[in-house]
């Protein structure tokens, strides 16, 4: 599904990507490259992007192989061809681009590559029948990625607030996790602002998660400037 470089091959898949404003793109231009310090402290050789750096990839949509399962390996390996093998993707989205609909071009890219798609079990005649199948459980519950506009008066007023407390700060328009703040602006009809304090090495998500004891302290006085806004 991805060329040597990491560019997703899925037909269409990065159509509707919403521009970047002025400002967002100059908070990027302004912001620091660490790609080969994270390259170096995750031990990595090569990262996809065609030697786009992170900042720059953020803003692409994504399309992730979650995990891979067929057959067994190592001491419980067997004897056996594996009859079947199970992948976990995950559709990582940009603003302006529709979660139903990129669902569905990966499903068609999916069919175009020789499969019949089936959304239950397969039936023996269905195996039998077909040289490939794919059965595909997508996610009913899915949400776009939102990106709120740093030029807005509530956006800037945030800003002034962490400069108060940290001095100058990292402003980015998008970032890597949707939390889901799509799912919350729906609720609540309004926009929001993420102000993260987590270090880059938090193990996120991961065993052994874990936060710095500076970044407590900073992200403490922070909040507390962020709670003292008027």
């Amino acid at each position: 599904m991805k060329n040597e470089d990491g560019r997703v091959l899925v037909p269409h898949f990065y159509d509707g990507i919403a521009p970047l404003s002025p400002t967002e793109k100059d908070a990027l231009a302004r912001a620091p490259v660490n790609d080969q310090m994270l390259m170096n402290s995750f031990w990595l050789g090569h990262t996809d992007g065609g030697g786009a750096h992170l900042l720059e990839l953020i803003n692409r949509p994504s399309l992730n192989i979650n995990g891979f399962a067929a057959g067994q390996i190592g001491p419980r390996a067997t004897n056996v061809i594996p009859p079947t093998a199970t992948a976990d993707l995950d559709l990582r989205l940009v603003a302006g681009i529709d979660w139903r609909e990129q669902q569905q071009r990966v499903i068609d890219y999916i069919r175009s590559r020789g499969y019949l798609v089936v959304d239950g079990e397969p039936t023996r005649d269905i195996l039998t029948q077909h040289a490939k199948v794919a059965l595909v459980n997508h996610d009913e519950a899915g949400y776009k990625a939102v990106r709120t506009p740093m030029d807005l008066p509530i956006a800037r007023e945030v800003i002034r607030a962490v400069e108060s407390a940290r001095g100058d700060v990292v402003l980015l328009p998008t970032m890597g996790g949707s939390v889901p703040l799509g799912a919350m602006e729906r609720a609540a009809q309004t926009h929001t602002i993420t102000v993260p304090i987590a270090n880059y090495d938090d193990n996120q998500h991961a065993a052994n998660e874990n936060l710095r004891f500076q970044n407590l302290w900073n992200g403490v006085e922070t909040m507390a400037a962020l709670l003292e806004m008027q």
